[in-house]
């Protein structure tokens, strides 16, 4: 039996269509549903877990099970500064310059693992015990797991009160045993990727005392609980590491020097960084060759430029060894384009340099290329609202300092960040995938927010990303720029996976996404957004073998975060209607014959 669909009720209950009546048409949306096909990976809809900045531990991070269950994503990432450090043996991390420099419990804690237990020397937690509570919730929640491993160089041997500032004491921290501070060297222990035969077998019970950590050994410990990647527990994949960028870069007039200067103590370079990161790969595929690789996990536009291109108000500052990868054919690829990539000849050499490691190894090393990405302008409405455009729009610059003309990066040209930085897989590494493993545009507390996130998610898919993962709170605003593809009626109905060409006459005023469902191909969704702080009257323009007839209509906007139902369409002809998009919304069109 067919259902009366939402629409048809509405108009028999008298409530309006919002139809425009005016006959000049603010935007005009064009959808084609033959051309730029193109699958959507699940993966762009994820977040990474523990970091909502709340200390909410376990289950009760994120707004708890609940809540989580109700984004429906699809990916989970175990990530950030503090993982730089976590010591899988007893769950210590460093939490580097983001608190004093300080060894403590928050990485294990957050991830509910409990309290540390300060009273069995060594041993605050039991091994690996943050990795097995986040791969049992991502088991729980259905999602993709990607972990992050060290590859920094060192990990924190226990936990020590540094007595820091009360600015960032947080709460009191004990050291088990005397020492000043953690730039003690007995503070530390060494990262040893693969663990030599001398040493013995691979343990699930590693010794505390011996000055290492095998990363082998890590890798073995999840294998032997849950299985290789392509089984049906397993985790999925591992990122080398997190900002490499920021370990330890050129001291600022501000005096800050990284975000590991103390774990790192030499400056980075960028050969260390290539090293270390094939180095791991190797390991990590010799341990589960089904497990997927990430990396750099670059922590945005300026470490893909040049890995720590530090500005200091005038001038940027790279590595010591810039000059040897500054060179073609990494600055063009020999076509003397200046802008063909906007400049991130990191990103070409290190593509390049894992391509030539993978071949010299026989197998592929890396399968996505990983970054970060927290916009430059989005500090307000006005610009937050616009801010996913430097992702793909060529029209679209950026009220920042990285495009202004002079400052040596774009010199006035849009980012494009997705696109260049797929040029330069297609050019260095053909076939690996393009990850953005963390993001944030802001604006978890009003309508900005959920535009931001919707665009950005539209983005991604369309512009073919494999896995997003969102960093911050994943709530309020923030969740419904989710729920409007995951979620949007409450009954976890979801935007399809075969994005098709959607176009905007202007992306100023408006964004369009739109996909089918190859299972229902004859319904169309389109996701509207609407930038401006006032009405925009658009005209629908559908290209498709099946005329539709009636349109369903979920969306967000105003001092709300709940999705509603607005009111729908039924009387389309010839695949053309208009619709009013209320001020700074996002609405979810369904749109059936």
């Amino acid at each position: 039996m067919r259902q009366v669909s939402l629409c048809k009720v509405l108009l028999i209950l008298g409530i309006s269509a919002e139809i425009s009546t005016s006959s000049a048409q603010n935007v005009t949306f064009s959808i084609d549903t033959q051309a730029e096909r193109k699958t959507i990976s699940p993966l762009i809809y994820g977040y990474n877990a523990y970091a909502d900045g709340t200390n909410r531990a376990g289950w009760e991070n994120q707004g708890g099970q609940a809540s989580l269950q109700s984004l429906n994503l699809r990916s989970r990432r175990l990530g950030g500064n503090n993982m730089t450090s976590y010591n899988w043996e007893n769950g210590v991390s460093n939490s580097g310059n983001d608190w004093c420099h300080s060894s403590n419990a928050g990485v294990s804690a957050t991830a509910g693992a409990g309290n540390p237990n300060s009273n069995n020397g060594l041993a605050y937690y039991a091994p690996g015990a943050a990795l097995q509570s986040f791969q049992d919730q991502s088991l729980v929640l259905g999602t993709y797991s990607l972990l992050q491993l060290p590859a920094a160089g060192k990990l924190p041997k226990d936990i020590v009160n540094l007595y820091p500032p009360s600015g960032c004491m947080g709460y009191q921290l004990w050291q088990s045993t005397a020492g000043p501070s953690n730039v003690d060297a007995a503070r530390w222990v060494n990262i040893v990727n693969d663990k030599p035969a001398s040493a013995g077998g691979l343990s699930l019970a590693p010794g505390l005392n011996d000055g290492v950590v095998y990363i082998d050994e890590e890798i073995n410990f999840l294998v032997q609980k849950y299985g290789v990647a392509s089984s049906a527990q397993g985790v999925k994949g591992y990122e080398i590491d997190n900002e490499p960028d920021l370990w330890h870069h050129w001291t600022t007039p501000s005096g800050e020097s990284g975000t590991h200067a103390n774990l790192y103590p030499v400056v980075t370079t960028v050969t260390d960084v290539l090293q270390k990161n094939i180095s791991l790969a190797k390991t990590i595929k010799r341990m589960d060759a089904s497990a997927e690789t990430f990396g750099p996990a670059m922590s945005g536009y300026l470490g893909l430029f040049s890995l720590w291109a530090v500005w200091d108000g005038s001038a940027s500052h790279q590595p010591t060894d810039w000059a040897q990868y500054n060179v073609e054919p990494y600055y063009s690829n020999n076509t003397g384009d200046r802008y063909r990539y906007n400049g991130m000849g990191m990103a070409n050499a290190y593509l390049a340099k894992m391509n030539q490691a993978s071949q010299s190894a026989g197998r592929r090393l890396l399968d996505v290329f990983s970054f970060h990405y927290y916009p430059q302008a989005a500090y307000n409405a006005t610009d937050r609202v616009q801010a996913a455009r430097s992702l793909w729009d060529a029209s679209y610059v950026e009220p920042s300092w990285i495009t202004q003309t002079g400052n040596g990066f774009t010199d006035g040209r849009a980012l494009q960040m997705l696109p260049k930085l797929q040029r330069s897989i297609n050019d260095f590494y053909p076939g690996t995938k393009l990850a953005v493993t963390e993001y944030d545009f802001g604006g978890k507390g009003d309508i900005t927010g959920a535009i931001a996130q919707a665009d950005a998610l539209g983005a991604f898919g369309k512009q073919g990303v494999y896995l997003a993962t969102y960093f911050g709170d994943a709530e309020q605003f923030i969740a419904a720029g989710f729920k409007i593809y995951r979620n949007y009626d409450g009954n976890k109905s979801v935007f399809p996976a075969t994005s098709v060409k959607a176009v905007s006459s202007n992306n100023t005023s408006a964004a369009v996404y739109a996909a089918v469902d190859v299972n229902d191909p004859n319904v169309i969704h389109v996701i509207a957004i609407n930038r401006q702080a006032s009405n925009v009257s658009s005209s629908f323009q559908l290209s498709h073998p099946v005329n539709m007839k009636y349109a369903q209509v979920w969306g967000v906007s105003g001092s709300s975060n709940a999705i509603t139902v607005r009111s729908g369409l039924s009387n389309i002809s010839k695949n053309k209607f208009s619709y009013t998009l209320p001020a700074r919304s996002v609405l979810h069109f369904v749109l059936k014959p």
